[in-house]
Formats: structure tokens, C-alpha cells, sequence
């Protein structure tokens, strides 16, 4: 009797580890599957100074994500590019609505540094488009380069900081 327990212990423990081993290996092929070449974000004053004279880039195709009324993040991507996702909508952009959002009323812009302009690289390290968050500046993105001309920005929010000013006493 007693082993018997002791190779029903050794053949549960060996099933259990095989198991754990057998889920481990199919993770690790399913994240592989997403992996490829990624592209990268680059601060970039002059494209945050581009966005805050309401300029549009003519060989660019714009998105929003989140309100249009208010987006969270806009970027402009090079007319050669595809933008593969669901979550950024397509807009046209006109000096009139980049400057309706960035003096949206609800926007705190003028009591905080807001704004973050970077430039969209691909995995050589070329520009192929440009990203200005709005509403967070510590918002930032993952570039997925799905194939040469097809691309998928994840955006990565920040969390909502708290209003903080800071006022002097005279």
C-alpha cells in the first residue's frame, strides 16, 4: 500500500510539472507569433512646435484616438503607410481643427506642460510619421511594423496625474 502512494505522488507530481511545462512552451510560441520588427517613437520638439502651429503635413494621413471633439493622441502618418488598427480613427486634418484641439475649453494646456511631440520611426530608424499626445504628456506608443508598408501604433496611456498647482505666497 504504502507504495503505491509514493508512485502515485511521483506520477502526479511528474503529470503536474509536464503540464506546467506543456502551457510555458505554447505561451512562449503564442507571444512569438507577435513578435517582429518595431518602430519607436522619438522626442522631437519641432514636431510638437509643427502641431502648435496648427500646420498639417501634406503627404500625411491623420488619426485620432478617443473624442474627436477632444483626442487623446493624434498622428500623422506618411500617405506610403497603412495604419492596421481599430482603434485610431481617420480624420482630415485642417489647420482649423489642429488648432480647435489644442484650444479645446476643457483642456488644462495653459496651467500644465502638456503636449508631447515625437516623431514615429520605423525599425531603420526613418521617420515615417508624426505623434503629438494631447491630453497626457507622458502618453507614448509601440510601434509594430507588420510589413513594409503596413504599421500598428499601440498606445500606452499614462495614468492621470492630479492637478497640482503651485502658487507662491507674496
Amino acid at each position: 500500500m504504502r507504495n503505491q502512494s509514493k508512485y502515485h505522488a511521483q506520477f502526479t507530481g511528474r503529470t503536474v510539472m509536464a503540464v506546467f511545462l506543456m502551457f510555458c512552451l505554447a505561451g512562449l510560441y503564442g507571444c512569438s507569433s507577435f513578435s517582429g520588427p518595431y518602430g519607436r517613437l522619438a522626442v522631437n520638439s519641432d514636431v510638437k512646435e509643427l502641431f502648435q502651429r496648427n500646420e498639417v503635413l501634406p503627404d500625411h494621413q491623420y488619426f485620432y484616438t478617443e473624442s474627436p471633439t477632444w483626442p487623446r493622441v493624434i498622428i500623422g502618418l506618411h500617405t506610403d503607410y497603412t495604419l492596421q488598427s481599430d482603434y485610431w480613427h481617420p480624420v482630415t486634418a485642417t489647420p482649423k481643427r489642429i488648432m480647435r484641439w489644442l484650444d479645446f475649453e476643457g483642456n488644462p494646456r495653459p496651467y500644465l506642460v502638456a503636449g508631447n511631440g515625437s516623431d514615429i520611426l520605423d525599425e531603420n530608424g526613418r521617420r515615417i510619421g508624426v505623434w503629438y499626445a494631447l491630453k497626457n504628456a507622458h502618453d507614448w506608443g509601440k510601434v509594430q511594423i507588420i510589413d513594409d508598408r503596413t504599421v500598428n501604433i499601440i498606445l500606452q496611456t499614462a495614468p492621470e496625474r492630479p492637478l497640482l498647482l503651485r502658487f507662491r505666497q507674496l
